[in-house]
């Protein structure tokens, strides 16, 4: 590990070889250099230092929900240019052809970027499945307040079962999706609308609805989500809309499923076997912890998934506010030590965000967070774009301020022994990306795999993994750290020149990036031959001065 007596606590210079000539900005941003490597936490916090810089180049991935504001191709390219990293489309909200619209509007988005570029840069994209969960019908039974309903404290309504009182809500009444509401319910249980906007209190019984007294007045819109909270209900593992949705996900080639309100491991084992069954290619299965029931069985729940999303206003209504940073921390803790990916999603009512969001989503990098989620369905292209940039920020402060000297030890030194090549190469990469202080790490990759172990131990600074595939590229989205190029050059026939190009397109990308300046240490982790599983070679090269070359100048030159 790095001495914190030998780190310069002034501007961090890059090591240089003797023949590169002193052109351009020699130095790296400190960002928190200082204390990143100090032996005690008292020492590293007092050495944090808020007038220093952070590095470009956020780590720490992005993902924002679209909605009727922001998804048109040409909004969602200048999201996605923006630093968006994944684009998320919740399913509980619109109909199928919408949701077809605005997967063909990301691909189109996505298409308009590269078309001028010999590498692409997929976004993931991401369905939220409905889950298990019920919900309000359509407001459209009072003439002054089509699509919403103001309710008062104090009065009484009713929640309806009949469907042919589903598009005719009004604030005296409107329909939810729970058929079983009557004979599961007991005078005196509490009801939320909307995580909480609004609370009921079950006063009255019938065959056909529920009668609450509105304790929490407020206003809710269409299809908004309802909590039982003192009513114990069996619903299905995966519902009938659910299979409708995986199917629609997998038809629209997507590239993750988020299970929401997961209960249990069962019911990821579950979508999982029904997205085999229905699809030819795989795609990763996340389970949404937001629930008391999912963070009681969270452990079975991640043995079983591909990641997770900590769903911070679900949890609020389930549990005790003050307890949300502990569920919190404690998911994100053991996402970390199984090297699965986890996201923290934030729910944001306009571009300002408050501070106190911007506070949790800093912390939440610290914990140890691989993405951010911004639910940004009604902010428009540019009110979501002055988000994606403030938010920007925020997490590159926070990835500097990290204790790395701490989180590397506890990440590396506690893993089974032996390990395997990769996983072994890994761990050297990032500690010798740590030691020279690197500037990035290069990584070829045919399955992910190699740069997904690379994010694992948190390096300080970008991974760029060059891959052909494009599958590969959108799934590495979701790892901090990682920036996934899909390389589209044909394969050369001599594979030594062919690994070189691929190098090039990723120190081109730095350039471009502008996460590289002159001399600046680069680790390069690549294979020893074709195809997956042999990684074994770390270099350390240096970035040379000039121009951004172009496909026909020479290799060597261009470092």
């Amino acid at each position: 590990m790095c001495s914190s007596e030998n780190v310069s606590t002034t501007k961090s210079q890059c090591h240089r070889m003797p023949w590169i000539m002193r052109l351009g900005d020699e130095f790296l941003p400190e960002s928190q250099l200082g204390a990143a490597y100090q032996t005690t936490r008292m020492d590293h916090e007092m050495r944090l230092n808020v007038n220093c810089n952070p590095r470009p180049g956020r780590l720490t991935g992005l993902m924002i929900t679209l909605g009727d504001n922001n998804s048109h191709p040409n909004g969602i390219r200048d999201i996605i240019s923006a630093g968006v990293d994944m684009l998320r489309i919740n399913m509980s909200h619109k109909d199928e052809k919408w949701h077809a619209i605005t997967v063909q509007s990301i691909k189109e988005a996505e298409q308009s970027i590269d078309k001028c570029s010999t590498e692409s840069y997929p976004v993931g994209i991401t369905m939220d499945l409905r889950g298990p969960e019920i919900r309000t019908g359509i407001f459209n039974g009072d003439e002054n307040n089509m699509g919403y309903a103001d309710l008062k404290e104090g009065n009484t309504v009713r929640l309806m079962i009949d469907n042919t009182v589903r598009r005719a809500g009004a604030a005296s009444c409107f329909w939810v999706s729970c058929p079983e509401l009557p004979g599961l319910s007991q005078i005196g249980d509490r009801i939320l609308i909307d995580r909480g906007t609004v609370e009921l209190i079950v006063i009255g019984i019938s065959e056909c609805y529920v009668t609450c007294k509105i304790v929490k007045g407020g206003r809710i819109s269409n299809e908004k989500i309802v909590h039982l909270i003192d009513t114990s209900i069996d619903l299905p593992q995966v519902s009938e809309q659910d299979d409708i949705d995986i199917g629609l996900a997998l038809e629209y080639e997507c590239d993750f499923l988020i299970v929401s309100h997961a209960r249990d491991g069962k019911m990821i084992c579950a979508v999982k076997d029904r997205a085999k069954q229905l699809g030819l290619k795989p795609i990763c299965v996340l389970g949404k912890i937001s629930t008391q029931q999912g963070l009681d069985c969270f452990d079975d729940i991640l043995k079983v998934s591909d990641g997770i999303m900590v769903d911070r206003t679900g949890i609020e209504v389930h549990i005790q506010i003050e307890k949300v940073f502990v569920a919190q921390k404690s998911i994100i803790a053991k996402c970390n030590r199984l090297g699965k990916p986890v996201i923290v999603a934030f729910d944001v009512k306009n571009q300002e965000c408050s501070h106190g969001n911007m506070s949790q989503i800093a912390n939440a990098v610290l914990e140890g967070a691989d993405s951010i989620h911004l639910r940004t369905g009604n902010l428009d292209v540019m009110e979501t774009i002055q988000l994606v940039k403030k938010v920007d920020i925020v997490c590159r402060e926070a990835e500097s301020a990290r204790w790395q000297r701490q989180l590397f030890e506890e990440l590396s030194y506690k893993t089974l022994i032996p390990l395997d090549p990769t996983h072994s190469i890994s761990v050297a990469a990032v500690e010798t990306s740590m030691k020279c202080n690197a500037a990035a790490i290069v990584v070829t990759t045919t399955t992910g795999r190699t740069a997904m172990m690379l994010s694992i131990y948190r390096p300080r600074c970008p991974i760029i993994a060059i891959t052909r595939y494009g599958i590969v590229a959108r799934w590495l989205q979701i790892y901090f750290g990682v920036h996934p190029v899909q390389y589209q050059d044909s394969p050369l026939s001599n594979w030594c020149k062919d690994m070189d190009a691929r190098i090039q397109c990723a120190m081109d990308y730095l350039r471009r990036e502008q996460l590289i300046n002159v001399g600046d240490a680069v680790v390069i982790v690549s294979g020893w031959r074709q195809g997956g599983g042999f990684t074994n070679c770390i270099r350390l090269v240096y970035a040379s001065p000039g121009r951004i070359p172009n496909r026909g100048d020479d290799f060597e030159e261009s470092w």
